[in-house]
C-alpha cells in the first residue's frame, strides 16, 4: 500500500483554491465523526469533483506542474532502476529527463525520506511534479510493474475484485457528473472512457482482456442480462444506489453489443444534469425565456424542440414540464425511455409493444391537459400529436432537424397536413449544447479583426475569454454546459406562409423575430459564458451558411 499525502494537507488546498469554504469543512467533519465516513468522500462528494481534483488543486497552492492522466509517459530506462518495493510502497513515476535532472510524478511531495533514496538511487536531481495516484498507478502498471505484492496471482480480477472495481468506475462517474461510461474492448484488454460536458475521458485504469471479462459479465449481471450471450446485442437497465457520504441512486441504461475484440458496454447514466429542472439554468436569453413562459402557458397547440442527440433537448422539456406542473394539471408523458421522474407526472415509456402513437392515443382518453411525446419519428404519431394540438391540448415533442425553420418542412416531409402545422404549431426551438468556461479561471482577451469579422451584431472593442485550466475545472477550462437557443415564434404571418407551402426561405423572411444559433451564441460568447471555439463547433456564421 502506498503512502499518501495527507487528506487534511489535500481538503486545505481544496479550501485555498475556492473549491469548498472553510465553513463547510467543519460542518462535514462532524458529520464524518458521526456517521463513521471519510472525511475526504465527505468533501469529494458534497463539492461533487473527484479526488484528483484536490491533487490539482494542491499543486496549484504549492507552485508545481500536474500531470494529466492521458500526459503521463513512463521513461522506462528510468523506472527499471526503481525497486518493485520502493514503487509499492511509494507511487513515483519518472516522467522524462530534464537536462540533468529527472521529472518525477508523485502524489506525495512531502515525503522527504523517500525522495531522498529516489535521489540516490537515480543519481540525479529530481523536479517534481503531481498527479493522480491512481494515474501513477494505471502508467506503472500498463509497463508490467503491478504496484501489488509479489505472491499470488494478480493477472484477472476476481468476483470481488470486479464488483469493487466497478464500484469504484461508477463513484468516478458520479463525482465527475459523466452522462455515460464506455467499456471499450481492444487488443490488449479494455479501455474505460466517461463523457463528461460532452467530451470522452479516460478513466485512470486499464485492464487486460480476463479483467474486462470480468467487468462486463459483473455489468450484465446488474442489468438483468444473458451472460451466456455474446454475439447479440442486449439492452437492459440498472439501479444502483451509492454508498455514503452520498446514498444517491443512480438509475442507469445497458446496452451491450460484440465488436470485434469482445463485447462492448455503453453505459447511460439517466437524469445526469437535470437535477435543477428551472428554467433560469437552461441559458435561454431573458427576452426568450419570457416568449417561452408565455407559450408553455397556453391551453392548446405544439410545441417543438429540434436538434441532434445529446443537444439538451430533453431538459428543455423537462424544465418546461417542471414548471407548469401543478395540481389542477394533468401532465402525461410517452418516452423512450422515461429519463427523469417528475412528481405529478404521468410518465409512460414506450415498449416493442407499445408505440409512440398507440401509447399518445391511449392517453388522449385518459383526460389529458399537456402531453409530451419523446419524439416524433413517423407520420402517424404526427398526426396523432397534431389533432391533439388541435383538439384542446398542450403538446410537446422533439424532431431531429438542424434548424428551427426546417422542422415545418420535416413534419410535411414525413405526412403531415400544412394547414394542421400552421393551426398548431406555437413555438419550434432548436438547441445545441456548449461548454461553459470555468469563471475561476478563463483569461479575457481583446478580440482579432477575424473574429469580430465573425460575431455579427456586435461593433467596437471586444473581449473575449479563452479557456485556462485549473483545479476547479479539472485542467479543462470548462465547467458545465449550457445551451444554445434557435427560437421560432409562430405568428398570424408565419402560420399563414406554412399553410400556403411556403420555403424554408421565406418562412425564415416571414418570421421577423427569429433569433439564430449563431446570433445567440454571440451574445453567450461576448458575456463570457462560453468560448469562440465552442460556438463554431456547433454553429455555422450567415456567410458560411449561405
Amino acid at each position: 500500500m502506498t503512502m499518501q499525502i495527507k487528506p487534511s494537507v489535500l481538503i486545505s488546498a481544496a479550501v485555498e483554491n475556492g473549491m469548498i469554504d472553510a465553513e463547510t469543512v467543519a460542518h462535514l467533519q462532524v458529520k464524518a465523526r458521526r456517521e463513521r465516513i471519510d472525511l475526504l468522500d465527505a468533501v469529494t462528494h458534497h463539492g461533487r469533483f473527484p479526488v484528483s481534483a484536490l491533487y490539482r488543486a494542491l499543486a496549484d497552492v504549492r507552485g508545481l506542474p500536474f500531470i494529466a492522466p492521458r500526459a503521463l509517459q513512463v521513461d522506462q530506462k528510468l523506472l527499471a532502476k526503481i525497486p518493485d518495493a520502493l514503487l509499492y510502497r511509494r507511487a513515483f513515476l519518472p516522467v522524462s529527463e530534464q537536462g540533468d535532472k529527472v521529472l518525477i510524478a508523485t502524489d506525495n511531495p512531502d515525503d522527504q525520506i523517500s525522495l531522498d533514496m529516489l535521489r540516490r538511487i537515480l543519481g540525479r536531481p529530481i523536479v517534481l511534479a503531481l498527479a493522480d495516484p491512481e494515474a501513477i498507478k494505471a502508467a506503472i502498471r500498463e509497463t508490467g510493474r503491478l504496484l501489488k505484492p509479489p505472491t499470488g496471482d494478480f493477472d484477472a480480477l476476481g468476483e470481488s475484485d470486479s464488483v469493487a472495481e466497478l464500484d469504484c468506475i461508477f463513484k468516478q462517474a458520479y463525482l465527475n457528473r459523466a452522462t455515460d461510461i464506455h467499456f471499450e474492448p481492444h487488443q490488449n484488454g479494455l479501455r474505460v472512457r466517461l463523457r463528461v460536458d460532452g467530451r470522452l475521458q479516460d478513466y485512470p485504469a486499464e485492464f487486460s482482456e480476463q479483467e474486462g471479462q470480468s467487468l462486463i459479465s459483473r455489468v450484465k449481471v446488474l442489468a438483468g442480462l444473458d451472460i451466456s450471450e455474446q454475439r447479440e446485442p442486449q439492452d437492459g437497465g440498472i439501479t444502483y444506489h451509492l454508498p455514503q457520504p452520498s446514498g444517491r441512486e443512480l438509475d442507469i441504461r445497458v446496452a451491450t453489443v460484440p465488436t470485434r475484440f469482445g463485447e462492448r458496454a455503453t453505459l447511460r447514466i439517466m437524469g445526469q444534469g437535470t437535477e435543477d429542472l428551472s428554467l433560469e439554468g437552461l441559458g435561454l436569453s431573458k427576452k426568450s425565456l419570457s416568449q417561452f413562459r408565455e407559450v408553455i402557458k397556453r391551453p392548446y397547440g405544439m410545441i417543438l424542440l429540434t436538434g441532434p442527440t445529446g443537444s439538451g433537448k430533453s431538459t428543455t422539456l423537462y424544465g418546461a414540464l417542471n414548471e407548469i406542473n401543478d395540481p389542477n394539471c394533468n401532465i402525461m408523458t410517452v418516452e423512450d425511455p422515461v429519463e427523469y421522474p417528475i412528481d405529478g407526472l404521468s410518465q409512460i415509456q414506450v415498449s416493442g409493444k407499445v408505440s409512440f402513437a398507440s401509447a399518445l392515443r391511449s392517453l388522449l382518453r385518459h383526460d389529458p391537459d399537456v402531453l409530451m411525446v419523446g419524439e416524433i419519428r413517423d407520420a402517424e404519431t404526427a398526426s396523432v400529436a397534431l389533432k391533439a394540438a388541435m383538439t384542446g391540448h398542450l403538446v410537446f415533442s422533439t424532431l431531429h432537424t438542424n434548424d428551427a425553420v426546417s422542422a415545418v418542412t420535416r413534419l410535411a416531409d414525413i405526412g403531415a397536413e400544412r394547414y394542421l402545422i400552421a393551426a398548431t404549431l406555437l413555438a419550434v426551438i432548436a438547441q445545441r449544447l456548449v461548454r461553459r468556461l470555468c469563471v475561476q479561471c478563463r483569461r479575457p482577451r481583446e478580440a482579432t479583426d477575424e473574429e469580430k469579422t465573425l460575431l455579427t451584431g456586435w461593433d467596437g472593442r471586444i473581449t473575449l475569454f479563452d479557456p485556462v485550466g485549473c483545479a476547479n475545472c479539472m485542467g479543462t477550462g470548462y465547467s458545465g454546459r449550457l445551451g444554445l437557443f434557435e427560437t421560432l415564434w409562430l405568428d398570424r404571418q408565419v402560420s399563414d406562409c406554412i399553410a400556403h407551402g411556403a420555403s424554408e426561405v421565406e418562412i425564415t423572411e416571414a418570421a421577423t423575430g427569429l433569433s439564430t444559433l449563431w446570433s445567440d451564441g454571440c451574445e453567450k460568447v461576448i458575456t463570457g459564458l462560453t468560448a469562440l471555439e465552442e460556438l463554431k463547433r456547433v454553429a455555422v456564421p450567415p456567410k458560411q451558411a449561405e
